[in-house]
């Protein structure tokens, strides 16, 4: 199973100030930190539980790396065309370009244009829901496809 989104931020932001970990990945230094923060540790050095990079070495707490870690996430701005998106009527068109695609009077040559469409309509839509956390139900409707 892959990296959920949250995991894959906290790696991305963690790499601003961890180094490569003897055990694990960033994200696990993250979790050792934030566990040192539960347990009472947060004003020990970071250094003295994870790989830092060396300039904040002897300067940075763990509380401290744990809350520059977490403001150092970057959300991604949703561009307004895809904010504004009726995911719904998109998913409609795509299964309405799917029908035609796979129509066998359609010439040959508009088909390979169709799925260029379709491949991008996809990519899009993967984009929205890995990048941007759209959430996949946005515009799965099955009552659509039933009436296809």
């Amino acid at each position: 199973m892959g990296k959920d989104k949250r995991q894959l931020e906290i790696e991305r932001a963690a790499g601003n100030f961890l180094c490569d970990q003897e055990e694990g990945n960033l994200f696990d230094a993250y979790v050792i930190l934030t566990e040192e923060v539960e347990k009472g540790n947060g004003k020990d050095l970071a250094a003295n539980h994870v790989n830092v990079w060396e300039k904040v070495e002897n300067t940075m707490n763990v509380e401290d790396m744990v809350e520059a870690i977490e403001n150092a996430v970057v959300k991604p701005q949703i561009p307004e065309f895809l904010a504004k998106m009726d995911w719904k009527l998109l998913r409609k068109q795509k299964l309405l370009l799917l029908a035609t695609i796979n129509n066998d009077a359609v010439d040959p040559e508009h088909k390979e244009g169709l799925e260029g469409i379709l491949c991008m309509i996809d990519a899009m839509q993967d984009y929205a829901v890995d990048d941007l956390g759209i959430d996949e139900a946005e515009w799965d409707d099955l009552e659509i496809e039933e009436k296809l």
